[in-house]
């Protein structure tokens, strides 16, 4: 019999047991038909004790509904669809949901706008901690992750191959606004505030690249000091970079090497927008960004979609309360 780690706390294992990209768990061929007994004494024989984290119960995948235990400690999930490939990873004795079937397990638990920020961060190279493992007030301080755990391809794949199981329906339609690249919750929250749909909250600009490589021109070079640049938030046709500085733990050498950048793409005829952490959570100044934005790329935004929308309001604060206070 087998033990299967799901949905949160799938999502946990994967935010916080990767020493090393390469040191993550195989991929492995399983079933929950397989599944081990899920009373407490059960999962806490296989479980290791890093895993749990104090307060919130163990999420594991049961196919049977005469399986299913919950209590405070053990919260079960029923999975009676076919298994697609590539379903999990092993790791000691535990199978632990791939990225892939987190994220659609995820579909089940979360809002719209948070699936896609969670999709962002999948795709991206940061990983959220809980709010009281960061440091305090610190935005910008969450690991770095030396490459993606997914892409926008795999998630397709995985989710065709899901048929109709639970949550498929929302994980495919947040998988249209999900962006590869995003290298830090606040690039992901800039570009969701700006390109989410108007009903979902955003300003509805087009959709942007996160971090795309910028190769640069002799003049650009010269003043840059380097041979390409990686914008932020980018719209590639348009030569429009919206550049995210953070309010914390921008040291001078790091501020310097972003203003050299910034001018280096100016100088090819780039258009370069720069917003802080205090610009992003204030809705008025936000806003100043987003029209500016919109000029540049020749998008209309009408009054209806402009302010403080019930739909903008909610968006903001399933945003912040996913990635910014969630303990």
């Amino acid at each position: 019999m087998k033990l299967f780690i799901s949905h949160d706390s799938a999502l946990t294992y994967w935010r916080e047991h990767f020493p090393l990209d390469s040191e993550i768990g195989a991929p492995a061929k399983a079933s929950p038909a397989e599944s081990h007994a899920t009373q407490k004494a059960d999962v806490l024989a296989f479980m290791p004790e890093s895993w749990i984290v104090p307060g919130r119960p163990i999420d594991v995948l049961v196919s049977e509904t005469s399986t299913r235990r919950q209590s405070q400690h053990v919260r079960c999930h029923l999975w009676s669809s076919k298994t697609p490939e590539n379903a999990y990873y092993r790791d000691g004795d535990v199978y632990v949901s791939s990225p892939e079937f987190t994220f659609l397990q995820m579909a089940t638990m979360l809002d719209i706008t948070q699936l896609v920020a969670l999709g962002c961060e999948l795709c991206g190279t940061y990983t959220l901690l809980p709010k009281g493992r960061r440091h305090p007030g610190a935005l910008d301080d969450h690991p770095k992750r030396t490459a993606p755990l997914t892409n926008l391809e795999k998630l397709e794949v995985f989710l065709a191959q899901a048929g109709n199981a639970n949550g498929v329906r929302k994980a495919r339609r947040a998988l249209r606004y999900v962006a590869e690249g995003s290298r830090s919750p606040m690039e992901t929250m800039v570009y969701l505030l700006l390109c989410l749909p108007p009903m979902l909250g955003g300003y509805g600009l087009p959709k942007a690249s996160l971090n795309p490589y910028i190769p640069l021109n002799e003049e650009a070079q010269a003043i840059a000091r380097r041979r390409h640049a990686d914008g932020d938030i980018c719209w590639l046709d348009e030569k429009l970079d919206i550049e995210y500085h953070g309010d914390v733990h921008v040291g001078l050498e790091s501020m310097h090497d972003d203003v050299g950048r910034a001018i280096g793409i100016e100088s090819m005829g780039w258009h370069v927008i720069t917003i802080t952490g205090t610009q992003v959570f204030d809705m008025d100044r936000f806003e100043t960004v987003a029209k500016e934005a919109a000029k540049h790329l020749k998008r209309r935004l009408y009054p209806r979609v402009l302010g403080d929308t019930p739909a903008r309001r909610a968006l903001r604060d399933n945003l912040e309360s996913w990635m910014f206070e969630r303990e």
